[in-house]
Order: structure tokens, then C-alpha cells, then sequence
């Protein structure tokens, strides 16, 4: 058994979120005495008693921050009279020219007020130093935010009691063309001991972008949980209340994410609306008893709106005669996590859809692989790593793509999945996670790796 661990979050175990940490700490607790917790804030939403539960051996400390990190007013009151250091952030104002974009100086001043609360706080500091100094390892679960704490922290710690600093990266804290610009990224990697990447082309990135490099760069990857096999697309019956995704002779595509620029929800809107007059896919799929397309995203977002209006506006008229593709539209908003994997339980699924311009390793589409869903998602991050050439469950775009290239790449696949054998794509995209994506196996292999970082 380890010793102590310090773990910061930036909400869990309060709100909803960070639920794959919620996977991964049980792992975590079960190679230490004892657990740490540091959540950066608490969701305003949240009354503050604790949403979920949490390992035994776990002590959940007070947030880092007395306000919401999007709070403004309550970040400024914090970061800005008290005597935090802030010559670092004044060189790199100048030194990547952060002025010459409003963008770039609003994430400059957002997360400078971020960390000059944080390390404004003297007590909460004090605190932090000595959890650590009886600790092996800090572990912080995004290369952002609470991260940047890290230089301030290693200055203060008593010299033969410093633990390893370890920092996993993911997706929007890593790739900077996600924002547009991610603030101190050389201070923090030269102070990081161990850069855990969920991918390999995250390993890449650090080691081709940045002068300053961390101790040493691992790569852990994420994964889903196991499921049974009790799922349509591996042979289990749909129940009869499935609900209109279901329904006879439909080909189901399924999206999940939310619904910002990022995402490109509207390509896969305009999409639809080119296969839904596309006379050749009608009959192609008539002649194996389809009888229409049934897309459903699962998401919420400030374009979802514009989206639904646009498929309204756009849509084929009724009555219009010519045979055509029908394409049914299933909006069902955000929904819990657990509700998204009782979707795929009780729904049959033909094809999970991605098309976002920038990701890291996506969670959303190991879950759709584990419950034998084929995947086509854009060449972005590390997708490449989860459909692999050769995989036979899925396909790979361009990150630069349009409607007319997605609606044709969407049509070649179904075209290419209605003369498969049945069950052949489920199984190679089962076959996929199980290697590769199944967190029992990568979450241990990560919690033993902490556990060897004792001094």
C-alpha cells in the first residue's frame, strides 16, 4: 500500500462532472492509505454537501477558490489586492504578444485571477504544503487552472519532502488551437514532473511545440467502463419502449456532444438535409427494407436553436414527391451520463458520428465502440489512435471538411454497412475497445504507476 496522494479536480466530488475521474479514483484509493481531494471550485449550482461518494480513505478539502471559476467580479475581488506574484505573467503579456488579441487577453487575465487567488490565499496555501509534504505524489487531473500552482508550490516545500508532480493532459488543457491560446504553458512544463498524456499524439504535441519540456512524458490512456454485452447492437433485443430512434426500418445515427462551434453539430445538420434528397441512398436502402434515416444528438448548447431552425427551414417539404431519403430529427438534450450508456442499452445504433475541429482522445467514442457502435469521426487529436487502420469499425475525415464531404462520406458507409454480414461491424468495434479502451485495464496500469512514485 502507498502512502498518502493529493489529487485536485477542478469540481468532483462536487456537481456532475469529471465523471471518468469518478471511474478512476477507486482504482487510485485502493493503492494508497489515503486520498487528498482539492477541487479547484464548487458549481454554483451546488449547495455544497458532497453529490457524490467517494472511496473510504478519501478526506475532501475545501475548494481552492471561494467562488465559481467563471465568476468574475468574485475572481477579480480575489486575484487582484493581494501581494501573489505577477512579474511571470507581465513577461509572457509581452513575450507572446497577448495584446494583440482580445481573446488571448481575456484568457490571460482569466487565469491569471485564477491562480493569484488561488495562491493569494495564505492559509489555504499553508495548508496545501502540508498535505504534501506527507505525500508521495500530486496528481492534478487537467494541465490547467489548478496546475499552475505547481512553480509557486515547489518553492515553498521543505527540501526531502517534495512529492512527484504529476499532470494529466487531455484535450482543450493541452492543444492550444482548442481556445486560441493557453496562458504560462512553459512555466508550468518545466516545473511538471511527470506529463501523462491520454494520448500519443498528445505526447507528440508537447514534445513538438514548447522549449520547456517536463521531467518526463508518459502516456496513460482514459477508457470507458465495462458493459455487457446486453445491448442491441451485440444481439439483445430492443425493448418495445425504445422510443422513435427504433422505430422498423430506420438506420440510427447518433451524435453526442455539446452544441458549440467546436463540436460542428450544424455539419452534420447540413448533412442531413443533402442525403435527405439523395435518390440513389433512397433506393439503396429500400432494397434492404430501410426505410429512412433517424439522427439523434444527444447534447445541449447555445447552437442548438439555430441548428433545429435550419433542418426546419431546409427540411423537404411534405408532399413533395420523388423518391427521397426521409431523415427523422431526435433532439434529446443533455442527459445525465448514466442515461447516455441506458441509451445504448435499450437502442439499436448504426453509426456514432464526430466531426469536431479540435479533441483530445474522446470518451464518447470509446463508450460508443464498447457498446459495438462503428464510429466516423474527424482526424483530430488523438482519434486516429481509437480507429486505427484496419480496425473495421470505423472510418477517419479530414479535420478541414464540409456538408457535401460528410454527406458523402456518410452515404459510402452506409452503403458499405448494408452488405456486411449482421453483427460483423458491432463486433469489430467491441473487439476495439476490449483491446485497447477497457478502463479496468488502463485505469490500474495508471494507479500502480502513481503508486511507484514514492520517494
Amino acid at each position: 500500500m502507498g502512502k498518502e496522494i493529493a489529487i485536485f479536480t477542478n469540481t468532483y466530488p462536487y456537481g456532475t462532472g469529471e465523471t471518468f475521474l469518478a471511474e478512476e479514483i477507486p482504482f487510485v484509493s485502493g493503492e494508497f492509505e489515503t486520498i487528498h481531494i482539492f477541487p479547484l471550485y464548487i458549481p454554483e449550482s451546488e449547495t455544497g454537501a458532497l453529490c457524490r461518494e467517494t472511496p473510504s480513505n478519501t478526506i475532501v478539502h475545501r475548494p481552492l477558490l471561494s467562488t465559481d471559476h467563471k465568476d468574475r467580479y468574485g475572481l477579480l475581488a480575489g486575484g487582484l489586492p493581494n501581494t501573489a506574484p505577477l512579474w511571470f505573467a507581465i513577461k509572457e503579456f509581452f513575450a507572446r504578444k497577448v495584446y494583440c488579441s482580445k481573446k488571448k487577453v481575456w484568457l490571460w487575465g482569466n487565469y491569471l485571477c485564477i491562480l493569484r487567488s488561488i495562491l493569494g490565499n495564505k492559509r489555504k496555501i499553508k495548508e496545501i504544503i502540508e498535505i504534501l509534504e506527507r505525500c508521495s505524489c500530486a496528481y492534478f487531473y487537467w494541465g490547467d487552472k489548478s496546475a499552475l500552482t505547481i512553480p509557486f508550490l515547489k518553492k515553498e516545500l521543505q527540501q526531502g519532502k517534495m512529492p512527484q508532480f504529476v499532470v494529466r493532459f487531455h484535450g482543450s488543457d493541452l492543444y492550444e488551437e482548442a481556445k486560441g491560446y493557453l496562458p504560462f504553458r512553459e512555466m508550468l512544463y518545466s516545473a511538471v514532473d511527470y506529463a501523462v498524456t491520454i494520448s500519443d499524439n498528445g505526447k507528440d504535441y508537447i514534445e513538438n511545440n514548447y522549449s520547456n519540456q517536463p521531467g518526463e512524458i508518459k502516456v496513460f490512456r482514459l477508457g470507458s467502463s465495462y458493459h455487457s454485452d446486453a445491448c442491441p447492437n451485440l444481439g439483445a433485443p430492443v425493448p418495445a419502449d425504445a422510443g422513435a430512434a427504433d422505430s422498423t426500418g430506420a438506420y440510427n445515427i447518433l451524435s453526442c456532444s455539446n452544441v458549440i462551434e467546436l463540436k460542428r453539430v450544424h455539419l452534420i445538420a447540413a448533412a442531413m438535409l443533402i442525403l435527405e434528397r439523395d435518390v440513389e441512398l433512397a433506393r439503396s436502402m429500400e432494397s434492404k427494407g430501410i426505410s429512412h434515416i433517424c439522427w439523434t444528438h444527444i447534447g445541449d448548447g447555445p447552437l442548438l436553436e439555430p441548428i433545429k431552425e435550419l433542418l426546419i427551414q431546409n427540411g423537404t417539404p411534405e408532399g413533395e414527391e420523388g423518391e427521397l431519403t426521409p431523415i427523422a430529427f431526435n433532439f434529446l438534450g443533455a442527459l445525465p451520463h448514466i442515461k447516455v450508456l441506458e441509451y445504448y442499452q435499450t437502442h439499436y445504433t448504426d453509426l456514432f458520428l464526430q466531426v469536431s475541429r479540435s479533441e483530445g482522445i474522446p470518451v464518447s467514442i470509446m463508450e460508443a465502440l464498447s457498446y459495438g457502435t462503428p464510429v466516423i469521426a474527424t482526424e483530430v487529436g488523438g482519434v486516429a489512435e481509437l480507429l486505427p487502420q484496419g480496425c473495421g469499425c470505423g472510418k477517419l475525415l479530414p479535420r478541414e471538411i464540409d456538408a457535401e464531404r460528410l454527406a458523402k462520406e456518410i452515404k459510402d458507409w452506409i452503403l458499405h454497412s448494408l452488405e456486411m454480414p449482421e453483427f460483423d461491424l458491432a463486433l469489430a468495434a467491441r473487439r476495439q475497445w476490449e483491446e485497447r479502451w477497457d478502463c479496468r485495464k488502463n485505469y490500474t496500469a495508471f494507479a500502480r504507476f502513481l503508486k511507484g512514485l514514492q520517494q
